[in-house]
């Protein structure tokens, strides 16, 4: 391995420097610092929220080429980001370079670069001449054999990375013997190589939870179970075939289909049932069982099912009652207390307490039992 020296322009250095630890100066005084001055600290915020807001791999790589060239103002760049079982050379996208340098790099330049050797190793971002002089860059193997294609004789390559582990890497250069990159920049690179590992983690922990959300949907369809997915972003509610047979079943389906999803403060995982008017005649009670999906606060997954109704009410009792109080009392036969009558009819509990009072009073009864008894007649098993 080459030893360790600092660049200077235009002479190559010739004292050993530690780069982690000493400045790597700029050529020149003329040359500005990308992303520091307050116009590059805009673009770089900017490029940031490019590259977190992709949603796939191929738009994440369209932006790193729309914007990485412009935030660091060099001419030759690329970013490889390695398949995660596999390793590199996984994809590549690249500015200003050839086909057959890109080609020549996997088959021969990757294991013999030094700089590569070293990002692997510590983490960090590696520049050609803070490692070497230039006539020693000049003799290696990965620039005779591959960077000599575009004279590069300024490179940094700096590793994309996630918490875990590198998962890429970004290499930049120029052939201007006299443009050097200073420590600033070769700091600014490596943010955006953690800015891109976290997109790109993020992109494929969504496709994981995509993959595994289809297979579970793919399962659930298989067992013939009914399946809502709920997408406020989208707009859409999305029944599978069982669920659609279910909706087709009830007066209003759709309409009751959402206001038996509507979610309670707070609750990611919840439970609704509402009686629903058949289409065939009679009443039913449709019961929804709902969970956020898995990484994503927005979607929902509702499992559906539609029972018969098998109350029977007196029709001489609750033809006393008014159309709410009949809702409420309804409710009180099947056991639901008040709490979970207000939820069910989005009513607050001090309402339901008064309905359930003027129920007693209308039917001359003195408790949820009496009530009972009263609108099923001999049937009731209530105690």
């Amino acid at each position: 391995m080459p030893r360790n020296r600092e660049a200077a322009a235009p002479a190559p250095p010739s004292h050993p420097v530690d780069p982690g630890s000493a400045p790597i100066p700029a050529p020149t005084d003329k040359i500005s610092v990308p992303g520091y001055d307050a116009q590059g600290g805009l673009d770089l915020v900017r490029f940031a929220q490019a590259l977190s807001g992709s949603s796939n791999l191929d738009e994440l790589e369209r932006r790193f080429i729309a914007g990485f060239g412009r935030l660091m103002a060099v001419p030759m760049y690329a970013l490889y980001i390695f398949d995660p079982q596999a390793g590199p050379p996984g994809r590549v996208v690249s500015s200003n370079v050839s086909d057959i340098f890109l080609a020549r790099y996997e088959r021969v330049g990757r294991d013999e670069d030094p700089m590569h050797e070293q990002v692997l190793a510590t983490g960090n971002a590696a520049y050609n001449l803070a490692i070497m002089s230039d006539a020693e860059w000049l003799e290696t193997t990965v620039y005779r054999e591959i960077k000599r294609i575009h004279d590069i004789r300024h490179v940094v390559e700096a590793p994309v990375i996630t918490s875990q582990a590198v998962v890429g890497t970004l290499h930049f250069g120029t052939s201007d013997p006299s443009r050097g990159f200073t420590r600033r920049e070769i700091e600014l690179a490596s943010a955006v190589g953690r800015i891109a590992g976290t997109a790109i983690k993020a992109i494929r922990f969504a496709g994981d939870l995509e993959r595994e959300r289809d297979q579970a949907l793919a399962a659930l369809e298989l067992s013939g179970t009914a399946v809502v997915l709920a997408d406020p972003a989208a707009l859409t509610l999305v029944p599978n075939d069982a669920a659609r047979e279910i909706l087709a079943k009830v007066d209003g389906g759709e309409d009751c289909l959402h206001r038996v999803m509507a979610r309670p403060f707070g609750d990611d995982r919840f439970s609704r049932r509402v009686e629903v008017e058949l289409c065939s005649g009679g009443t039913g009670i449709l019961r929804a069982h709902s969970t956020t999906a898995p990484g994503d606060s927005g979607r929902l997954i509702t499992v559906l099912e539609l029972e018969r109704s098998e109350l029977e009410l007196a029709a001489g009792p609750i033809a006393a009652l008014a159309p709410r109080e009949r809702e409420v009392a309804k409710l009180i036969v099947e056991d639901l207390s008040d709490r979970e009558i207000a939820e069910e009819l989005h009513l607050s509990r001090h309402t339901v307490s008064e309905y359930v009072k003027r129920i007693y009073r209308k039917l001359d009864v003195g408790s949820r039992v009496a009530l009972t008894r009263l609108l099923l007649g001999p049937a009731s098993r209530h105690g």
